[in-house]
Formats: structure tokens, sequence, C-alpha cells
């Protein structure tokens, strides 16, 4: 759940950019909440002059709001926007159009990772279908209704598949012991093939799969091919992590889907 409020946090998180001092913001899980009460998430804007903001996100645990992090959101005179975190940096860029503005937003080799429209520059009111993309291609359509995501895809072969997110779970699919553990779990299964070493084969596979209804991850999509022996070796490495909580919908497990980036490099 952290992540995925992270990523929604970013999504919102010029809500109050530019427009006045000290403004705080409450969230229920992932969508703004109207009042301090009932709210388990909480971010405090502070403008610091024409140019430069910040925001400090606050989560309510054991009923009392602990700091997670401060964001640092500078705006450039080329039309865009930095938002920085603990080394991290999303760039934002902003094109006047009829209605409202083309928003794009990029990663941090300048790669564009997410474009749509947007009804104001600050903050972003996201409207109608955001593309996402990976190395320019077009891998996810999330949809917004008032600045909420109301449905998430990952997109294999024109084939619309539901993601792990809030806009289609009321809880999320989790992996037992937390992310951390994924990412030690991943580390230890990911194997190298000794042939695409020997020939120098190298790159980053893209992988979307599900997480069934018992938690166990399925039905393997590859959205970027490498070579035939190292995207096997990405499907092989998920498969071996498979302690999983399946997402939640309406009391009942439900089947979502994750995209998982594998990088084999030589060094």
């Amino acid at each position: 759940m952290k992540h995925t409020v992270i990523l929604l946090l970013a999504l919102l998180c010029t809500q109050a950019l530019y427009s006045q001092n000290d403004t705080i913001v409450y969230y229920k899980s992932h969508a703004p909440y109207p009042t301090k009460n009932g709210a388990d998430h909480m971010i405090v804007f502070q403008k610091k002059n024409d140019m430069k903001s910040i925001m400090m996100t606050y989560e309510l645990k054991k009923e009392k709001w602990k700091y997670e992090k401060t964001e640092i959101i500078k705006r450039t005179k080329d039309g865009r926007y930095e938002i920085s975190c603990d080394g991290n940096k999303i760039i934002r860029s902003y094109k006047k159009i009829s209605g409202g503005y083309q928003v794009e937003e990029y990663n941090h080799e300048g790669k564009i990772r997410k474009k749509g429209l947007s009804k104001k520059m600050f903050p972003l009111y996201r409207v109608g279908q955001w593309q996402n993309l990976f190395n320019n291609k077009l891998v996810g359509i999330d949809v917004f209704k008032e600045e909420l995501m109301t449905q998430s895809y990952t997109i294999c072969k024109d084939i619309k598949l539901p993601n792990n997110i809030y806009a289609n779970a009321d809880t999320l699919a989790e992996y037992r012991g937390g992310f951390d553990r994924y990412v030690k779990h991943m580390s230890r299964s990911v194997k190298y093939p000794r042939i695409c070493q020997e020939n120098g084969i190298k790159g980053c596979v893209l992988l979307a799969f599900a997480i069934d209804e018992s938690g166990k991850p399925v039905d393997f999509h590859v959205l970027q091919k490498v070579d035939p022996d190292l995207d096997q070796a990405a499907i092989d490495a998920i498969k071996k992590c498979d302690k999983w909580k399946p997402a939640i919908k309406n009391g009942k497990p439900i089947k979502l889907y994750h995209v998982a980036p594998i990088n084999f490099q030589l060094w």
C-alpha cells in the first residue's frame, strides 16, 4: 500500500502549488479526503517563493501522525517543474492547449513515462485517459475523473489487463513481509543465463504478470522482449517470488496485474 500511495501522491503532488502558504491536504488511502477525521495520510504544503515549494507527507500510525518524506518542487523557466525526494526526481512539462494543458512526465533518464490532459497547470487536474510509456512504447492507460483515477490497465497486444492499484481494488496484492522482502527475493531469484553473458546479451525485460486469487504469480506477458533466454529467466525469477497476499474487492480475493522491469547488465 505504501508504494501505491506514494505513486498517487506524486500524481497529485501539486494540489496546492503556488496557491497559498501552509496548505494541508488529507487522504483516505488513495483519494483526497475532506477532513482530518478519518484520513490516514496528510500532506503539509509550504510555499517558499514563486519558484520553490516543499511538501511533507505524514501517515497515521497508532493514532499519531508519523513523518514519511519531504519533496521539493522547483519550477523552471522552460515550461517545466521538478519534484525531488531522496535523490529521486520527477520532471513534468506543460503546454497550453484549448481547454487546459498537455502534460508530459519524464523519468530520471529524461524519457517520457506519462502524458495526458489536465485542466490546470497547478494543481494538475487530470481528465480522461493518460498514457503510460516505457521506452516510447505504450504499456498502460489510466482513466481519471475529477482528478481521481477510476481505472488503470496494462496494455499487452491490445488487451487491457487491470492493474494492482486502488482504482481496481479495495486492498492491493502485497508481498508477504513487504516490498523490501520482495526485492531481496527477486535479487536471489534472478539467474543470468550463461549463454547470454558469454555473448554479451543484456537489457531490460518488462513483464506483466497477475497475482491470482490464491496469491500466486501467473499469466505472464513480456511487454518488452530482449532475448528468448533472458525473457524466460525473468519469468522464472518472478515465479520463484510466490509469497503474495491477493488483492481484495467487495470482501473477495481478485486477480490483478503487476508490471515489473528485470534488468540484465554485464559489469
